[in-house]
């Protein structure tokens, strides 16, 4: 099989299990969220653009900033396993035609992502920050050159030889984005150039690049297993996913969350809190969500919008929350042990409930900190304590015992 026809097979394979996983993640509850949230970020961005001032100094760099952000996005996918190394160690000098269609590939998210973002800043940097039209379209450009000659030093990092650091091409990145909001016609000079670069000298750097002869299996394996658990954590967000491996383990500065007296614990508490605590998925899960509620509260600054949007994320982390209730199903080891399963929902219930309510005293400091102190601030506190409480008596025990059977 020609390595071109390899590539583009494991990219089929790939995209397939790419959309198995996002109707997953973009499910009806994730879709909502993300409505609701799209329309208190527009709500807020019509609302200052009303009111900041213009031409201010620091305008122009903060457009180039976020022009930058979409870059950090979208690694090369080279989808090279631990048996290639075996198999194709004798391809080193055909492996640029297997990178061609997956350097190709690997453009598509951030060049969305900088479309998507471009178009929202778009009045802020014409109006307030004083860009003019073709002027923002040339740094448009200039970002996705950049993004360009990013994925280029990725490829080459793949041979043997001098590697330059994705951290260290995102410096040079962001310097040239920031340079864009002065100097667009120079920033795109810079950032083309980077796309014609002769193939053993990158003269950015002043050193020599590496040669494409000698392939470094090693590294592509490791940069490639790398990439894809930071994909497969963005999906375990939201589902299962068994392609990742999850590593558990203790983390002391929380167990000052668990009881000091085990005795007043039974057999499914003790694990369901612990399990809390030290499953990264679950874990991660609970401080993002929360994070996520206390972002889009500053950004409304309404106490209205942070209170129904807020309730919307503590209903999201709750549902996400329910695999718990299967989670010891498959452990012999539970199976082995005298443990009684017949109270076991209510086990469940009693630990989600404490971190919901700690979920709730959180979000309610943040409040306190970010929104403008009044009485409606302590009545949507309150609100959102009663929310919490029906969710914990009413749905939470419901849906236990629903996913029990």
């Amino acid at each position: 099989m020609a390595m071109r026809e390899l590539a583009n097979k494991r990219l089929s394979e790939n995209l397939k299990q790419s959309i198995k996983y996002l109707t997953l993640v973009f499910n009806d509850f994730f879709i909502l969220a993300l409505i609701f949230l799209f329309g208190a970020l527009m709500f807020w961005y019509a609302q200052a653009m009303k009111t900041i001032p213009n031409n201010l100094w620091f305008y122009k760099p903060l457009v180039g900033i976020i022009l930058f952000l979409p870059l950090l996005t979208g690694h090369l996918v080279t989808l090279i396993k631990d048996a290639d190394m075996q198999f194709l160690f004798t391809q080193d000098e055909k492996m640029e035609d297997y990178l061609r269609p997956m350097y190709r590939y690997s453009l598509i998210l951030p060049f969305i992502l900088e479309f998507l973002v471009a178009g929202i800043l778009f009045p802020f940097a014409t109006v307030k920050a004083g860009i003019s039209v073709w002027g923002y379209i040339l740094m448009i450009i200039t970002m996705l050159s950049l993004k360009d000659d990013q994925l280029i030093i990725e490829k080459r990092n793949l041979y043997f030889g001098k590697k330059i650091d994705f951290w260290v091409s995102c410096l040079l990145a962001l310097a040239v984005a920031i340079l864009a909001a002065y100097s667009q016609t120079g920033a795109l000079v810079i950032s083309i150039c980077g796309m014609f670069i002769e193939p053993n000298f990158q003269p950015m750097f002043g050193k020599r690049m590496n040669v494409k002869k000698f392939f470094d299996w090693r590294y592509a394996v490791d940069s490639e297993k790398a990439r894809k658990d930071r994909v497969y954590s963005i999906f375990s967000m939201f589902t299962d996913v068994s392609e990742k491996q999850v590593t558990i383990k203790r983390r002391k500065y929380l167990d000052f969350l668990l009881p000091k007296n085990l005795g007043k614990e039974n057999p499914n508490s003790f694990l369901y809190r612990r399990s809390l605590l030290r499953n990264p998925e679950y874990l991660n899960l609970l401080v993002r969500m929360t994070a996520f509620a206390v972002l889009i509260s500053f950004l409304v600054q309404d106490w209205k919008w942070a209170l129904g949007l807020s309730a919307l994320v503590v209903f999201l982390t709750v549902y996400q929350l329910l695999p718990m209730a299967t989670e010891f199903d498959g452990n012999i080891m539970y199976r082995v042990y005298p443990i009684s399963t017949e109270h076991r929902g209510r086990s469940l219930v009693k630990v989600l409930n404490s971190a919901l309510f700690l979920q709730w005293g959180i979000i309610s400091v943040f409040w306190l900190i970010i929104l403008p102190i009044n009485l409606n601030v302590f009545e949507a506190i309150a609100g959102l304590f009663v929310f919490v409480w029906v969710l914990t008596v009413a749905y939470l025990p419901y849906k236990v015992k629903t996913n029990k059977k």
